[in-house]
C-alpha cells in the first residue's frame, strides 16, 4: 500500500506542475488581450483627435486628416499603386534581411571563437557601423544602380550589423561555469555548442533578429527616398515634392502598419523558439 502511494506522488507532482504552467499561460494570455485592447483604443483615440484637430487647430494642408488618407489609400488600392509599392519595398527588405541575418549569425559565432581577431577588428567594425546609412545610400546607388539592388544591400548592411553585434555579445555572455559543467559530464564541443551555448545565446540572437527587421525596412525606404522609381519611399518622396501631404501621410501610415504586423509575427516566432522559457520571462523581455 505504501509503495502504491509513493508511486502516485510523482504523478501528483507532475499534475500540479502542469496545472501551474497552464495557469501562468492563461494569465499571460489574459494580460496580452488586455494590452491589445488598450493599444487599439489608444490608436483609435489618436486618429479621432487627428480628425477633429485638422481644420480646427491645425491646417489641413500641412497635416491632412484620416478621412482624406483613407480615401487616398482606397484609390491606391483600386488602381494597384499601393500593392506595387508595398511589393517593391517588402521585396527589398526581405532580400536584404534573409541575406544579412544568416551571414551575421555565422560571423558572430566565428568571431566569438577568436578573441584576438575580435579585438583587432573591433574598432573597424564600430567605425563602419557608426556611419549613417543615409551617407552610404548615394554610394550604393552609384555602385549598384537605382534599381532594387542598392536598397537590398542597404537593408543587408543594416541587418548584418545589428544581428552580428547581438550574436557576438550573446555568445560572450554565456556562463563559463555552464560550459565547464557540460564538459565535466562528458559533453563534446559540438554538444556544448548545441546544448549550452546556443540556448543561452538565443535570446540575444532573437533580439537582434527582431530589431533588424524594422531597421532593414528603414534602410530600404531611405534608399528609395534618395533615388528610386518605385516603392513606398519613392511614393512618399514624390508626394512631398508635389505638396501632396495626404499621399505622404498615407505612405507613412502604411509603413507603420507594416511594422506593427511584422512585430506581431515576430512575437509568435519568438514565443515558439523560446517556448522552453517561462511565459513570465518572455513578457518581461518584451516590456
Amino acid at each position: 500500500m505504501a509503495t502504491r502511494e509513493m508511486a502516485r506522488q510523482p504523478d501528483v507532482g507532475r499534475a500540479e506542475a502542469d496545472g501551474g504552467v497552464g495557469t501562468e499561460r492563461g494569465a499571460a494570455l489574459r494580460s496580452a488581450l488586455r494590452l491589445g485592447v488598450w493599444q487599439v483604443t489608444f490608436g483609435l483615440a489618436v486618429l479621432a483627435l487627428w480628425e477633429w484637430a485638422s481644420g480646427r487647430l491645425l491646417d489641413t494642408f500641412f497635416v491632412s486628416k484620416p478621412s482624406l488618407v483613407a480615401g487616398f489609400l482606397w484609390q491606391s488600392v483600386l488602381n494597384g499603386t499601393l500593392a506595387r509599392d508595398v511589393g517593391v519595398t517588402m521585396r527589398e527588405t526581405a532580400a536584404g534581411y534573409l541575406l544579412g541575418a544568416p551571414l551575421a549569425i555565422l560571423c558572430g559565432f566565428l568571431l566569438a571563437q577568436a578573441p584576438r581577431a575580435a579585438a583587432v577588428l573591433n574598432p573597424y567594425i564600430l567605425a563602419v557601423y557608426g556611419v549613417p546609412r543615409i551617407a552610404l545610400a548615394p554610394l550604393f546607388l552609384v555602385w549598384f544602380g537605382i534599381g532594387e539592388n542598392s536598397k537590398v544591400f542597404l537593408a543587408l548592411m543594416m541587418t548584418f550589423f545589428l544581428t552580428f553585434v547581438n550574436t557576438f555579445t550573446g555568445i560572450n555572455t554565456v556562463d563559463m561555469g555552464l560550459k565547464n559543467v557540460a564538459r565535466v559530464m562528458g559533453a563534446s564541443g559540438t554538444q556544448v555548442f548545441w546544448k549550452v551555448v546556443l540556448p543561452a545565446a538565443s535570446p540575444w540572437i532573437i533580439a537582434g533578429l527582431r530589431v533588424s527587421i524594422p531597421q532593414a525596412l528603414v534602410a530600404a525606404v531611405v534608399g528609395e527616398l534618395v533615388m528610386s522609381t518605385a516603392g513606398l519611399g519613392y511614393r512618399i518622396g514624390l508626394s512631398t515634392q508635389t505638396f501632396n501631404i495626404t499621399g505622404a501621410m498615407s505612405g507613412v501610415l502604411v509603413l507603420m502598419l507594416i511594422v506593427i504586423l511584422l512585430n506581431l509575427a515576430l512575437d509568435r516566432v519568438e514565443a515558439y523558439l523560446l517556448r522552453w522559457r517561462p511565459p513570465s520571462e518572455l513578457a518581461a523581455d518584451r516590456s
